[in-house]
């Protein structure tokens, strides 16, 4: 799988994060730890990769520090731009476990985001470093990375519009505000969906014009995506497979506490109750059966 895929991936996660959030639902235990060993596994073949640059650093020799930014340039580009994915799961789990006052996914999804920055700045720090790399290498892996957070404070906007405590895992926090205020301004429009698809189409096509065209860990990044989609509930899926709206969620949450009400208000008392007195025949009739 290619990191643009997983680009995308974490713009439609956004755009539904806020019906993720109002659910309070939450995430299936199979989702949180298939997200961390597969992040996990993908983490440590990145930092292989890094450590290989410690050790062709400390030789000396430019032409092995050559060969590996020629060998290791797009496992770079993947670990800029996935960091979209990993910074949009970690505001997710941060927001849906908050508002239903547990910590299931949080601590897993925080220390993931916490690694894979750990990795970002490794690689920012290459880059600065720049034995064996080209300017116009250098040039191109920072344009990249520019471009990945200000659609990283984007997407959070998108996130934050619905809850502002997630404003922080923006890059820029007044941007990632200010898009999180025209989200909100925004969010009963009728063209919010267009909206949503223009910025996940202006993203995917902006992205995979800066990033190489094959992917270099394609199945690291496969298993990060399938365990993502993971926290897709299959509830949050309408009869023909399509994503409910944030409003559906909203209709369907009401009318669930209405027939909750009208329940509550219909049921008689325990005292009067039918229940109760089958209840009490039965345990007389029982205890007549073996205590007579």
């Amino acid at each position: 799988m290619h990191v643009v895929q997983l680009a995308e991936l974490a713009a439609v996660i956004a755009h539904h994060g806020p019906a993720l959030l109002h659910r309070h639902s939450s995430v299936p235990p199979e989702a949180v730890n298939g997200y961390w060993t597969a992040s996990r596994l993908r983490l440590d073949l990145w930092h292989q990769t890094l450590a290989r640059f410690n050790r062709a650093k400390n030789s000396g020799n430019h032409y092995r520090m050559r060969c590996w930014w020629q060998d290791h340039m797009g496992v770079l580009e993947e670990i800029l731009a996935s960091e979209i994915l990993t910074r949009v799961v970690a505001a997710i789990a941060d927001g849906t476990d908050r508002a239903g006052q547990r910590d299931e996914f949080s601590p897993i999804a925080q220390a993931i985001y916490l690694s894979h920055l750990e990795a970002r700045n490794r690689v920012q720090a290459a880059i600065l470093d720049r034995r064996g790399c080209t300017v116009s290498d250098a040039v191109r892996l920072n344009r990249l990375r520019c471009m990945i957070e200000r659609w990283i404070d984007v997407l959070i906007g998108q996130l934050a519009g619905h809850d502002p405590e997630l404003v922080r895992y923006g890059i820029d926090i007044d941007r990632t505000t200010a898009h999180a205020r025209d989200c909100g301004l925004g969010i009963t429009s009728p063209a919010r969906e267009t909206v949503a698809w223009l910025t996940r189409t202006t993203m995917t096509d902006t992205l995979r014009q800066k990033v190489a065209k094959n992917p270099a860990l394609p199945q690291a990044n496969r298993d990060v995506a399938d365990s993502t989609l993971l926290i897709l509930r299959p509830d949050m899926f309408d009869s023909v497979g399509t994503l409910k709206s944030l409003w559906m969620h909203r209709i369907e949450n009401d009318s669930h506490r209405t027939d909750q009400m009208i329940g509550d208000y219909l049921r008689p008392e325990l005292e009067t109750s039918p229940t109760a007195s089958a209840f009490d025949m039965i345990h007389s009739a029982a205890l007549s059966q073996w205590f007579r």
